[in-house]
């Protein structure tokens, strides 16, 4: 049952449920008068029979009152399960769109400078191969190279991150684990 019907049926049953509980004053207002100005001889025959009849059509009414009222607050309830989901569900969509957003900028903003330092480095390498220059040297470029597309495959990571995963890091401190994240 979407939500629109379950508001519908809800209100219905609703005001069911107070009309038939307004015939329980009503009918005690009946049975006052006939007991204040008439004698309770008048509770036999007809008379008697039609506030018999009354008095079980008030317990029918207080019954099929109370299983209404019952019917409302389980609606209400399952009402109120389906707005927290909902709103859990567009927390959840906002928190992930939050999250996409400041990776995709953070990404560009790392990828720029370091694409000018990935470039340099080609440059220095293609200097290096012309020139001889200590292996230690070379070590050193090729370390800038790896880590430069260690930090570039990081980004990658971030800016296609779907479902990031979380783990905490120290007290309530929480990383993104890219490792677990898809």
């Amino acid at each position: 049952m979407d939500i629109k019907n379950l508001e519908t049926q809800t209100k219905k049953d609703f005001n069911n449920a107070v009309c038939l509980i307004g015939v329980i004053p009503f009918t005690v207002f009946v049975y006052i008068l006939v007991g204040k100005i008439a004698s309770f001889k008048i509770l036999t025959g007809e008379v008697g029979y039609v506030l018999l009849i009354t008095m079980v059509l008030l317990l029918l009414g207080i019954a099929t009152s109370r299983r209404m009222l019952w019917a409302i607050i389980a609606r209400l309830i399952e009402f109120n399960q389906r707005i927290t989901e909902l709103q859990e569900k567009i927390i959840e969509k906002n928190r992930l769109a939050a999250i996409t957003e400041t990776t995709l900028a953070l990404s560009h903003e790392i990828n720029n400078p370091l694409m000018v330092v990935r470039g340099n480095i080609d440059l220095i390498e293609d200097d290096i191969a012309k020139s001889n220059v200590s292996d230690a040297i070379k070590q050193k470029v090729a370390n800038i190279k790896n880590h430069c597309e260690r930090i570039r495959q990081v980004t990658d990571k971030l800016a296609n991150l779907s479902k990031p995963v979380s783990s905490v890091i120290s007290g309530d401190t929480k990383m993104i684990d890219l490792k677990q994240s898809q």
